[in-house]
Parts: C-alpha cells; sequence; structure tokens
C-alpha cells in the first residue's frame, strides 16, 4: 500500500488515521458558522475540515427529487434544487477565510467541488487536496480534470462497482496523478447500521491493494466508523454540526456534535493503538506470562543419579522455564545425571 503524503500528513499502511470532519455546507452560509465548527472541529481532535462548493443550477435540474430523508423540511415535495440553492451562496471570499482559520487552528482545510467552476475557484483559494463525492465517480471529465491540478485525490464509492472504481482510478492516474484514497461509503441519509457493509470496505482494500482505503461514515453515532478502523480504514469522514436541530441542510441531523466527534476521534485512537503490530511468538508485554503461566516437565517423585528417566516419572506444572512438555521424548529414556528431587522442574542439564 502507497502512503500518500496530504500536507503534514502521510496517509496509509501504519500511519494513524486521518480523521476528517464533514461540514459541507452546515455552516448554512454563515461565515461565523462556518468559523465555529473549525473551532469546534479543531478542538474534538480532527486532522480534516471539509467543505462542499457548489452552486445549485449547476449541480442539479430544477425537478431533480430528493433522495434522502428531509425530516426537517416541511415542504415534502420539494426538490433537490430547492435545498441546494438554500446552501450555496458561500463565495470564494468565504472559502479564503475558513481556509485561514482552519491554518490557524492547525487543521487541513478541504472542499468538495460539483463541477469543474467549483475546482477553479478551490484552486484560487489554494487547496491542499481534493475529495471528489461518491456521486462524481462516473463524471470523468471531472476526475481528468481535479486529477491534473497533481494534487492528493479522496474518492468515496458509494453506489460503484469495482469496475467503475477500477476506471476512476485509471482517468485519475493516466492523467498523471498517483496520489488517490479511496472511501468506501454507502449513500443512504442517514445510513442504517445494517446497511454499512463494511465487508465491501474490505473488499475494496483486496481488489487495490496498491490504494490506502479509507470509510466515509453517514451512520448515526460512532461506533461503525470506529469499526471501520479496526477493519484497516486508513481515514474516516464524518458529517460535523454545532447542533442536529438546525434548519436547510439536510445534513445536520446525521452530523456528529462536537462532543460526538471528540469521543469518535478518542475511540479512533484507542483503536488504532489496540490494533498493533504482528510478532511471531509472544510480545514484550508477555513475557513473564510467557516464562510462568507456561509448564514444564515436572518429577512426580525422587529421581535417584543415574536412574533412567520413564513416564511415569514425570508430569507438567508452572512455570514453564524448564523442558516444555511438548518435548518429552528427548527426556524419556536418558540417565539422570543428578539427584533430582520430587516437584522440580526438569531442565536439559539433568541429563
Amino acid at each position: 500500500m502507497k502512503n500518500i503524503k496530504i500536507k503534514n500528513r502521510y496517509v496509509g499502511e501504519n500511519q494513524p488515521t486521518l480523521i476528517i470532519a464533514e461540514v459541507g455546507v452546515n455552516h448554512n452560509g454563515s461565515l461565523e458558522r462556518g468559523f465555529e465548527l473549525i473551532d469546534k472541529a479543531a478542538e474534538s481532535g480532527v486532522d480534516v475540515v471539509k467543505f462542499q462548493t457548489y452552486k445549485a443550477s449547476q449541480i442539479t435540474t430544477k425537478k431533480a427529487e430528493r433522495y434522502w430523508s428531509d425530516s426537517l423540511n416541511t415542504d415534502k415535495n420539494g426538490t433537490q434544487f430547492d435545498t441546494f440553492s438554500k446552501l450555496d451562496s458561500m463565495d470564494i471570499e468565504g472559502f479564503k477565510a475558513f481556509k485561514k482559520r482552519c491554518e490557524e487552528k492547525n487543521v487541513i482545510f478541504t472542499s468538495t467541488p460539483f463541477n469543474i467552476p467549483d475546482v477553479e475557484l478551490l484552486e484560487a483559494v489554494g487547496i491542499d487536496f481534493y475529495k471528489i463525492s461518491s456521486s462524481d465517480i462516473t463524471y470523468h471529465g471531472l476526475l481528468d480534470f481535479i486529477a491534473k491540478k497533481r494534487k492528493p485525490i479522496v474518492l468515496s464509492t458509494g453506489c460503484s462497482s469495482l469496475a467503475e472504481i477500477d476506471t476512476a482510478i485509471s482517468i485519475i492516474k493516466n492523467a498523471g496523478n498517483e496520489n488517490i484514497i479511496l472511501q468506501h461509503c454507502i449513500l443512504q441519509y442517514p445510513c442504517d447500521d445494517e446497511n454499512a457493509n463494511l465487508i465491501k470496505m474490505k473488499r475494496i482494500q483486496s481488489s487495490f491493494p496498491e490504494i490506502p482505503v479509507g470509510y466515509s461514515d453517514h451512520t448515526i453515532g460512532i461506533t461503525i466508523p470506529t469499526m471501520s478502523v479496526a477493519m484497516g480504514a486508513v481515514s474516516v469522514e464524518k458529517h460535523f454540526t454545532i447542533d442536529n436541530s438546525l434548519p436547510d441542510s439536510p445534513d445536520h441531523k446525521l452530523s456528529a456534535t462536537p462532543e460526538i466527534m471528540k469521543k469518535m476521534v478518542e475511540e479512533i485512537r484507542k483503536v488504532e493503538v489496540a490494533r498493533g503490530y504482528f510478532e511471531n511468538g509472544y510480545y514484550p508485554c508477555e513475557e513473564k506470562a510467557y516464562m510462568h503461566a507456561r509448564k514444564s516437565l515436572v518429577s512426580q517423585c525422587f529421581i535417584k543419579k543415574g536412574t533412567i528417566i520413564t513416564q511415569k516419572m514425570l508430569t507438567a506444572k508452572r512455570p514453564g522455564t524448564g523442558v516444555y512438555p511438548e518435548n518429552i521424548n528427548f527426556v524419556l529414556g536418558k540417565k539422570a545425571l543428578i539427584d533430582i528431587a520430587e516437584d522440580s522442574t526438569i531442565t536439559m542439564d539433568m541429563f
């Protein structure tokens, strides 16, 4: 697996999980709320704060129906355009301010563009890496345009077949960009736990072993994203808000609040430590147990010097500092070189 450098961080094998707070458009068009979200995300311990950059008229037709649950919106027959048009007012100066605030808070700034003008805006802002939405994995022109910017790409794979993922990777690589991170994702908002299907993340990892693979989460709570790290996710993206009851953006209700995000970061860092490393044998922390919890051959009776050792003379007891029971055949038939007291741990120098 290749390690991908994003600003001052490496993402990949044996690297800390890159934790992304997906603000998206949960700023609801407010610069002040955007700053608050950045500040609270940084306090939670995340590595990246991510926004979304789009114009409603460029992302959807005016009649495209919503595909998410929008319980906070009273217009049940509203369209995607109705939602996006409330949330697309942030201009280049706003994104520049967000980037500056991220730098001040020592978190990485990024945003998801949905069309080429959005990429051009983010290039002018000075973005460090691009996050590409699952919805655009088949928008090959956008993939190619972004790839040619020669910046790392985090590509979500919701709804995608392995063939579609493979094609997207080829387009990015053919544009001269090898810095790719994939993110397993399920496009259900919110996503039921039983639909998270982390097994697909594992399949993507095995299908593209040279590419780091993470997880973009839409579930409620922190169990699933934390579990994804235990299963090898190199990055975790979680929607983030100040208040789940805020209106306009449908993402608020499925987003983590600052308290939940902080807890998720803490749990992920615990999982990273627990995941550990492979040792072909005992670990340093097991040394005492290795010596004292295992069993050795032990004399069941007094064995006089010169006696030929038989099975009846031996049993197995702790500690494991002598001859292991598995090596009994090396002892049987041997002559005792010394007197061996009853209940003695058998060692090779006794024969």
